[in-house]
């Protein structure tokens, strides 16, 4: 009986070890796809000196500079979803919304951004009128933010 117990322990163990190195490699790969989104998201050009930058020009060229990351943005999404992140990601009738869980609130500021950008490059992608994406609190059902081309807007900021 003793030893059926030790060896039950060291199965959880090792369960729990296996469960933590796909997580790490997971985050890794997260890491990776969210800074190449980041990269392409930098790469948008400025209009040359003494022009006013024509907003719309420069996202139509993001757009297609970028569109080969539409997969890793997928895969992003989805992992926000079964990383606890989001509960929801949907586009109905092209109004792209959120449903964030609490894991979302222990990120910095700068990692929502991020993650929402992922989010809104995928949607504006697929469909130009899908121009903000609404952040909603999973537990509330209240919205709590959107993020457009202007960047991540929450409430009370």
């Amino acid at each position: 009986m003793k030893t059926k117990g030790i060896a039950f322990v060291l199965l959880l163990i090792l369960a729990v070890g296996i469960m933590a190195a796909y997580v790490l490699e997971l985050q890794q790969a997260s890491d990776e796809d969210i800074a190449a989104e980041e990269k392409a998201a930098e790469s948008v050009d400025t209009a040359p000196a003494g022009q006013a930058p024509d907003p719309g020009a420069s996202l139509e060229k993001n757009i297609e500079d970028t569109k080969h990351l539409q997969e890793r943005r997928k895969r992003i999404m989805d992992e926000m979803v079964e990383g606890g992140i989001a509960e929801r990601i949907e586009n109905p009738a092209g109004e792209p919304f959120v449903y964030v869980m609490q894991a979302f609130y222990g990120l910095t500021f700068d990692e929502q951004s991020s993650l929402m950008n992922v989010i809104w490059s995928y949607y504006i992608t697929e469909d130009r009128n899908s121009s903000v994406v609404t952040i909603y609190d999973n537990d509330t059902g209240r919205e709590i933010g959107t993020y457009s081309q202007s960047g991540l807007k929450m409430a009370g900021e």
